[in-house]
Parts: structure tokens; C-alpha cells; sequence
């Protein structure tokens, strides 16, 4: 329970520092509402009660059993004295009662009872394991949501500005226009840049509500507008594609789980071959009745050795080897498609974050250009030098290079998420 603590407290820790409470809500109410976090915790719970039932066969089984009984006919013996009257005595009583409490204690069992333990030992921790990367996956997954949410507000934000600068360069329009100072082609061109600028408003809404209807489904909870930050300090994640598939490979859960999995699978064979030793068990028996005329209540103590020892079962014993060699291959099988599939995941995920700063840096280059060239535009066209239709364009450049860097931002930060999943740890800035 106390790695289980400090594992919860270390998916706390996120890619944001600035709005860090805001995250760190947000996968708190995963980690307590989420179903499929909550199936992979019942399911730890299992593999420990199995590991402890295993551990309790090593203790004896004490039965109490108490037996009140009724016979219809009982044998009787009849003896014959010259000159008396003959006479019969009953072997038993018709109705009696036997009181018995036995204990068997297990003394050698070929190992089974040790070799059960510790495969239930590590069946429970490749749980913990496979449990510990349940929790990574969707809290990956609600970080993504999360980032795309706040690439959805701050698309309404740029697509609000989108709208004040078309409004700003209609109203500048019109008073042009109203002075004969322009042609009508440039109001209407004006028009038809405001109409778009509220579509693309529109539409950032709805895809906001969407983002935040997806946010609801991770966590059971509506968050606000006020709940999501309008930007996010990324963490700069420096290291070699080697370094990252290294640690992977040595904190990824999933790989900690299969390996203990061909643990348990290899003692699974030893599990079957001992199956074809001899069984040596303890057993002390006290038993009382009053079943036997002669005795009133009789009672007595057994102390007995017993050994079994199979001889033939059908040869099911040689199936169980087969069948836990099979499994033990099986295991290996996964264990090496987890490996490549983990090397896959961080390639990916590294790729996505290189090319995602790549653009992040090019976007901020053309959001600089794009407002020289916005300002360098509204001027021009106040000195009636310049068209609306560059203003209008400078505008809608101005809209997409700051779509862009939105964007960017968003990717490397999903990009970032998908990397520490797949490596299976936090990265340090």
C-alpha cells in the first residue's frame, strides 16, 4: 500500500508547473472515478487474496463434524445358556450420536504448497505492475485530453481576436466607404472577412464544448471554463531516442509485469513435475459416541502418519507438463512483442515531440511576421496606399500562424505525455 501511494503521488507530479494544481485536480478525479482504474485496482485485490489462500495451505485443516443418526435394523447376537431363557445383544444402538474434531497438517507435498505461494506471490505483483500501467495509460490519455482542451479555449481566443481585427477593419471600411472614399467592393470583401470571422468563432465553441465533454468522460466531472488555464509552460525534454528506449525498457509496468509473469510461468513447470511426488500429511482424530452398547459414551484419540502416493491417474499429470511448458513459452512470446511494441511507442512518441518543436519554433516566426505585417497593412491602407483585400489577408495569416502555434504547443505537450507513458516515468526538465 505505501508503493502504492508513492506511485499515486508521482502521477501527480505533470508537465505543467504554472497551472500544476489545475492538472493535478484533474488526475485526482481520474484516479477516483475512473472505471477502468477502478477494475485494475479489484483486480490486485484479487491476485493478493489468491497469494494469501495460498499461504493459509500451509497451516492445518481442522473439521468438527457431528453426526446424529437413526438405523432401522442393528445385527444382534443371540446366546443359548441350557437352562435359561436365550438372549440377544445389538452390536449398536439404533440411535446415537458421534461427535469428531480431526486437524491434518500437510508434512511434505513435493513442494507444491511452496512453489503455489510464490507463483501467487508474483502473480499478485505483476498485477501491481499491470494495474501501475493502467493508471499511466489513462492519465496519459486525460493529460491529452486536457492539453487539447486547452487548445480548444485558446482557439476561441484567437478566433475572438480573428473577429475584433475584422470588426475594427469594417468599421474602418465603412467610414471609408460612407466618405466615397473607397470602392463598395471593399465593403463587401470587408463583410464577407467578419461573416468568417464569426463562423470560425462558432466553430472554436463547439469544438471547445466537445473538448470539455471529453474532460467529463475521463474524470466524471464538469469542469468550468475558469478550471482550464490559457497556456501552459511546456517541460523541455532533452535526451537521445537510445536514452529514452533504455529507460523504457528498465520503468516501463508492463514489461516489469511480464517479467514476473515468466517467473511465476517457470515455476509453473516445476508446479507440474511436482505433481509425481508422494503427498505426507499429519493427522490427529478425537471422536465420542454412543453408538456401542457395551461402552455408554466412547471415545478415543488417533494420532496417524498418512503417505499417498499416485500411481495412475489417467496420465493427466504428463498434460500439466505440457501444458505449463506451453504457458511458460507463451509468456516469452508476449514478453518480447511488449518489448518491441514499448520501442515503437517511445520511437513515436519521440518523433512527434522533435517534429512538434520543430514547428513551435516556426510557428512563433510567423506569428512575429504575421503582426508586422498586420500592423504594416492597417496602415497602408489609412494612408490609401495599401488594399483591403492585403489587410483582409494579413488578417487571416495573422489568424492561421497564431492557429499554428497553438497547435504546436498542444502536440508537443500530447507529444511529452505520450513519451513519458511509453517510458514509464516522469521527465525532468
Amino acid at each position: 500500500m505505501k508503493k502504492l501511494i508513492q506511485i499515486l503521488i508521482l502521477l501527480l507530479t505533470v508537465t505543467s508547473t504554472a497551472y500544476s494544481a489545475t492538472i493535478n485536480q484533474v488526475v485526482s478525479l481520474v484516479l477516483k472515478n475512473n472505471p477502468e482504474i477502478k477494475k485494475a485496482r479489484e483486480e490486485t485485490k484479487i491476485t493478493l487474496a489468491q497469494y494469501k489462500e495460498a499461504v493459509s495451505k500451509f497451516f492445518p485443516t481442522v473439521k468438527l463434524e457431528y453426526l446424529k443418526a437413526h438405523l432401522s435394523d442393528v445385527p444382534t447376537y443371540s446366546i443359548a445358556i441350557p437352562g435359561f431363557p436365550p438372549m440377544s445383544f445389538a452390536w449398536f444402538e439404533r440411535n446415537f450420536y458421534t461427535f469428531k474434531v480431526s486437524a491434518t497438517q500437510p508434512i511434505f507435498m513435493g513442494g507444491k504448497l511452496i512453489l503455489n505461494k510464490e507463483i501467487r506471490k508474483k502473480i499478485h505483483d505483476a498485477s501491481f505492475y499491470q494495474f501501475e500501467e493502467v493508471v499511466n495509460k489513462v492519465v496519459c490519455q486525460t493529460k491529452k485530453d486536457f492539453y487539447t482542451a486547452v487548445e480548444a479555449k485558446n482557439a476561441v481566443l484567437i478566433a475572438e481576436k480573428y473577429l475584433k481585427a475584422a470588426k475594427s477593419h469594417y468599421r474602418t471600411v465603412k467610414a471609408f466607404y460612407d466618405e466615397g472614399i473607397v470602392a463598395r467592393r471593399d465593403l463587401l470583401e470587408a463583410q464577407v472577412n467578419l461573416k468568417e470571422a464569426e463562423e470560425s468563432l462558432e466553430k472554436a465553441k463547439n469544438a471547445y464544448k466537445v473538448a470539455l465533454e471529453k474532460l467529463k468522460e475521463d474524470t466524471a466531472y464538469t469542469l468550468k471554463n475558469a478550471d482550464v488555464p490559457e497556456k501552459i509552460n511546456s517541460v523541455v525534454v532533452k535526451g537521445s531516442l537510445e536514452k529514452f528506449i533504455k529507460l523504457a525498457l528498465e520503468n516501463r509496468p508492463i514489461l516489469k509485469a511480464l517479467k514476473m509473469e515468466k517467473k511465476a510461468a517457470k515455476e509453473g513447470v516445476k508446479m507440474s513435475y511436482a505433481s509425481f511426488s508422494p503427498n505426507v500429511f499429519l493427522n490427529l482424530t478425537y471422536e465420542k459416541t454412543n453408538q456401542y452398547p457395551m461402552n455408554e459414551n466412547f471415545d478415543d484419540v488417533q494420532v496417524a502418519v498418512g503417505v499417498t502416493f499416485p500411481l495412475f491417474e489417467g496420465g493427466y499429470r504428463f498434460f500439466r507438463i505440457e501444458e505449463a511448458k506451453g504457458m511458460k513459452r507463451k509468456v516469452d512470446f508476449d514478453y518480447e512483442k511488449a518489448v518491441n511494441a514499448v520501442k515503437l511507442q517511445v520511437t513515436a512518441a519521440y518523433s512527434k515531440l522533435q517534429t512538434a518543436k520543430r514547428r513551435i519554433e516556426t510557428a512563433k516566426t510567423m506569428v512575429k511576421e504575421a503582426e508586422e505585417l498586420l500592423r504594416d497593412s492597417k496602415e497602408r491602407y489609412k494612408e490609401h496606399v495599401g488594399t483591403s483585400t492585403e489587410v483582409v489577408d494579413a488578417i487571416a495569416y495573422l489568424t492561421k500562424a497564431r492557429g499554428i502555434l497553438n497547435s504546436a504547443v498542444a502536440d508537443y505537450n500530447r507529444a511529452v505525455a505520450d513519451l513519458e507513458y511509453a517510458v514509464g516515468k516522469k521527465l525532468n526538465n
